[in-house]
């Protein structure tokens, strides 16, 4: 079928002529409105000298669309050269539509570039050399407004292997920088990229306990707030409570083999302490009356595991205080009861939380937290199980920085 096309394409300089679908796709029959020129002198005094038919891949416009320009041949009258009539819309010799170029970037920012090739019906290639062709400038135009609050993270690239550093904003929801490493090198290198007023509008750094973190921040930052993320210091109290749970379970004396037993008769580990353990580590104020009836026996068994259970969830109370003072109050509350207690899974954690003691306690001067850094750490884990993997670091942070920020088409 062949008739005029209704919606214009909206490239100037092109006139449609006809239109027919051909197996799916729909293909445009075009001819240049431009006037006619010698690009190596700028002559407009050229004579016709022949024309071929170009194919040139168009965005989709219900089908795969293909452009069939009749591309005219000229030969200039003062420089005595040939040459092809050319068109702004066209890069070089390549057979796709700058638009659409750009179309393959904004979808290969967040989705797999093998997954755009095969939708779009075009080569990897073709998604990849768009990809590296925009990527570059998108990043350098990336307009990043000073953060408040800057929140530190580690994204593994390869596990095991090598590790980065995310700096991003959580109060704008941005991403600000990827840079190599989780130490304190990594802390200078992104902090060196930021200009001094970036740095002079940080009031707030939130991150987990990771002492090279800290310790770079307060180098080069030493006038900010080092704030603990509130999640990772809940986590260890509540990981110290299950190691005491784990620690009672056990039995002490277990028949062998040849005691004539099978393991699913005298297993290692208690039943009911064993699956008790959601139900143990759910907060007071979550618990059902299943949950509550079937920790009651344990708690009574085996009072130690009462003991923790209360001291995480007093720990845990501590910051729903009103303000730092209230929740200073709590803390050495908190630390005379586990002294008295005497419970060594506790003495070491806190031997260990101590020295962020004062982090700790910043969060009541400012109530943020990591949880938008832990976010973006799981969206670039998706992306990359859904990528397999990559192998180049530099591709990696194009792809991170892309598809994590905030467009301005995104904003709406």
């Amino acid at each position: 079928m062949s008739d005029r096309i209704d919606v214009p394409l909206g490239l100037e300089g092109f006139e449609v002529m006809s239109t027919e679908v051909v197996g799916d796709v729909l293909e445009v029959h075009v001819r240049s409105t431009r006037r006619a020129a010698c690009h190596h002198c700028g002559s407009v005094d050229v004579t016709g000298h022949g024309c071929n038919e170009r194919r040139i891949r168009d965005r989709s416009c219900a089908f795969p669309t293909v452009l069939r320009w009749r591309q005219r041949r000229f030969m200039c009258v003062d420089c005595g050269k040939t040459c092809r009539e050319r068109h702004p819309e066209l890069a070089g010799r390549r057979s796709i539509t700058n638009r659409f170029r750009q179309r393959l970037f904004e979808r290969a920012c967040g989705e797999p570039i093998t997954d755009v090739a095969s939708s779009e019906g075009v080569s990897a290639y073709r998604v990849d050399e768009a990809f590296e062709h925009h990527a570059a400038t998108a990043l350098v135009d990336r307009n990043i407004e000073p953060p408040r609050v800057l929140a530190i993270d580690e994204s593994a690239f390869r596990k095991r292997f090598r590790f980065h550093t995310v700096f991003s904003d959580p109060e704008r929801g941005n991403i600000i920088d990827l840079v190599e490493g989780r130490g304190k090198g990594s802390i200078y290198g992104g902090l060196a990229a930021m200009s001094d007023q970036v740095r002079a509008h940080i009031e707030t750094v939130v991150m987990d306990c990771h002492w090279p973190y800290r310790q770079a921040i307060e180098d080069v930052l030493p006038n900010v707030r080092v704030v603990a993320d509130k999640f990772h210091v809940i986590r260890s109290v509540d990981a110290a409570a299950h190691r005491v749970r784990i620690r009672h379970g056990r039995r002490i004396r277990v028949v062998g083999r040849d005691g004539g037993l099978a393991r699913q008769k005298n297993p290692r580990f208690m039943p009911g302490v064993w699956r008790s353990r959601w139900a143990f580590m759910k907060r007071a104020s979550k618990l059902n009356h299943q949950d509550a009836d079937a920790l009651q026996p344990i708690f009574e068994a085996l009072p130690e595991v009462g003991i923790a259970w209360m001291l995480k969830e007093q720990f845990a109370l501590i910051y729903d205080a009103p303000d730092r003072i209230e929740a200073e109050r709590r803390l050495e509350l908190w630390l005379d009861q586990i002294t008295a207690a005497g419970t060594p899974e506790f003495l070491n954690t806190w031997r260990t939380l101590q020295w962020w003691r004062e982090q700790i306690l910043n969060y009541f001067d400012d109530r943020v937290t990591n949880a938008f850094a832990e976010g973006i750490t799981n969206k670039i884990k998706v992306m990359k199980r859904r990528s397999y993997g990559f192998r180049d670091p530099m591709r990696y942070r194009q792809k991170v920085l892309l598809s994590c920020c905030r467009r301005p088409s995104q904003r709406g």
